[in-house]
């Protein structure tokens, strides 16, 4: 790995952690979803700087793509909900809320040292690393259980969902 490649990781990866702090952080839910946009598009640049640009470019056709445009939609029909809830105060400690900050920058803090002291990791990939064909490998024949397990589960939600959000008539 050159030094311009790990270099532009970093850069990539703090751009992601202030992404991601501003999708917690910021007030509006149009905003948040634009930084959660942010966030995917930048998972998707490091998935390319790993060299596998399959994955980069079904995190943005799926994630930034389909269920970003999902989120928007449930944003837009919860709004009134959203005004509702400004309305009242928070009530959760100042100095909680601090402790829990410097709790969280020092961790942060910790992982990013305890990352700077690993030896780079150079290998070489397998051929046909990041492809289609290694991916539909790995998902429909050695791990064809748990994909179907998963794709249930996805069922079974939206099923849930949709009896959670039927309106009596």
């Amino acid at each position: 790995m050159s030094t311009a490649t790990n270099i532009a990781q970093w850069i990539l990866g703090f751009l992601l952690i202030l992404s991601s702090i501003g999708v917690i952080l910021v007030r509006k839910p149009i905003h948040a979803s634009l930084c959660f946009l942010l966030t995917l598009l930048l998972l998707a640049a490091i998935y390319i700087q790993l060299a596998a640009p399959f994955i980069a470019v079904m995190q943005v056709i799926v994630y930034a793509g389909a269920i970003l445009v999902i989120f928007v939609f449930v944003i837009v029909l919860f709004q009134d909900a959203h005004q509702q809830i400004e309305e009242f105060r928070a009530k959760s400690s100042p100095i909680l809320l601090w402790t829990a900050a410097v709790t969280f920058l020092a961790s942060l803090g910790l992982l990013a040292w305890s990352l700077m002291s690993l030896p780079a990791a150079i290998q070489t990939l397998p051929a046909g690393y990041g492809t289609v064909e290694t991916l539909g490998k790995a998902l429909y024949i050695d791990f064809f259980f748990p994909f179907e397990a998963i794709i249930l589960l996805f069922l079974v939600a939206i099923v849930g969902a949709l009896y959670i959000g039927k309106k009596e008539i």
